[in-house]
C-alpha cells in the first residue's frame, strides 16, 4: 500500500474544509456575499489561467488575460442573477458578449484563429460556468425547490463529490491492482473507481436519512440513490478529464501552489458534478 501523497491531500482537505466552514457560516451576511462572489470569480480567473497555460494559448499575447476577464465577469453575472429573476439572463448575455470579444480579438491574425477561439471558449465554459452555478446553488432561489436551504445543498454537492475522491483513493490503495486508465492517471484503479462510486451513493443516502430531520432540505431515497450515482460517476470523469489535459500538456499539476497543486486539480471533479445539482434544483 502506497500513501506517499496522503499528507498533500490532507493539507488540501484541511484548507478546503476551513474555506467551506467560513462560507456556510457567513455566506448570507451582506457584504460577505460579495466577498464570496469576488473570491469565486478570482478562483475562476486563476483556473482559466491554468487552463490557458495547459492549452498553450499564451502564444497570442493578451488572449489568456481576455479569457480570464470574461470568465470572471460571467461568474459575477451568475451571482447577480441570484438577486432577482429580472437578472436571470445576465450570465448568457455576458457569455455572448465574451464570445464576440474573442472574435474581435482575432481579427488581426487569421492563422490558427479557429482553434484559438474554440479553445478559449471551451476554457471559459469549462471553468466559469460550473463556478457560477455553485453560487446559484449557494444562494438558492428556485420555484422548484421553494423553502430549501442552498447552504445545505452546497454541502451535499461538496461532500458527495469529494467522498468519491476519498473512496477512490483508499479503495485503489487497499484493493486495486488493475489500472483504470494507466495512460491518464497511473494511480487510479478499477477497484478504486468502484469504491468511490459506491461511497458517493452511501453518503448521498446518509443525506437523505439526516435530511428527514432538517426542515430546509428534502431528498427522497430514490433521488438520493440516482443523484449519488451520477455524482460518483461524473466526479471521476471530471478527474480523469483534467488528467487528460495535463498529460497532453506534459505537466504533473495544473499549477504549483504549495500543498495544493493547482486550482483545476482541486476543482476538476466539481466542474462535472455541479451542473447536475443545479439542474436538479432549478428544472421543474
Amino acid at each position: 500500500m502506497n500513501f506517499q501523497d496522503l499528507s498533500k491531500r490532507f493539507i488540501s482537505s484541511v484548507i478546503s474544509l476551513g474555506v467551506l466552514a467560513c462560507i456556510l457560516i457567513f455566506s448570507y451576511i451582506g457584504i460577505v456575499k460579495w466577498l464570496i462572489a469576488l473570491f469565486t470569480s478570482g478562483l475562476g480567473a486563476l483556473g482559466i489561467w491554468e487552463y490557458c497555460r495547459l492549452a498553450k494559448l499564451g502564444e497570442k499575447k493578451g488572449l489568456t488575460e481576455l479569457c480570464m476577464v470574461v470568465g470572471a465577469v460571467i461568474i459575477l453575472a451568475f451571482f447577480i442573477s441570484t438577486f432577482d429573476l429580472t437578472f436571470s439572463l445576465l450570465p448568457f448575455i455576458i457569455a455572448f458578449i465574451g464570445l464576440i470579444s474573442l472574435f474581435l480579438f482575432h481579427f488581426d491574425k487569421i492563422s490558427g484563429a479557429m482553434g484559438s477561439i474554440a479553445m478559449g471558449v471551451f476554457g471559459i465554459l469549462y471553468v466559469a460556468v460550473p463556478l457560477g452555478l455553485i453560487l446559484k446553488i449557494l444562494y438558492l432561489y428556485s420555484p422548484c425547490k421553494m423553502g430549501h436551504e442552498g447552504r445545505i445543498w452546497l454541502l451535499y454537492l461538496l461532500v458527495v463529490t469529494k467522498i468519491t475522491d476519498v473512496g477512490a483513493y483508499f479503495g485503489g490503495r487497499l484493493f486495486g491492482n488493475r489500472k483504470l486508465a494507466a495512460s491518464l492517471s497511473p494511480g487510479k484503479t478499477v477497484a478504486g473507481a468502484i469504491v468511490g462510486f459506491f461511497s458517493a451513493i452511501v453518503f448521498s443516502i446518509l443525506f437523505y436519512v439526516f435530511g428527514r430531520m432538517i426542515p430546509l432540505f428534502y431528498l427522497s431515497l430514490t433521488e438520493s440513490i440516482w443523484l449519488g450515482a451520477l455524482l460518483g460517476f461524473l466526479g471521476q470523469v471530471g478527474d480523469l478529464g483534467e488528467s487528460l489535459f495535463k498529460r497532453d500538456a506534459e505537466v504533473k499539476d495544473s499549477n504549483r501552489l504549495p500543498g495544493l497543486g493547482g486550482i483545476l486539480d482541486m476543482l476538476d471533479s466539481l466542474l462535472f458534478t455541479t451542473p447536475v445539482i443545479y439542474f436538479f434544483l432549478y428544472v421543474c
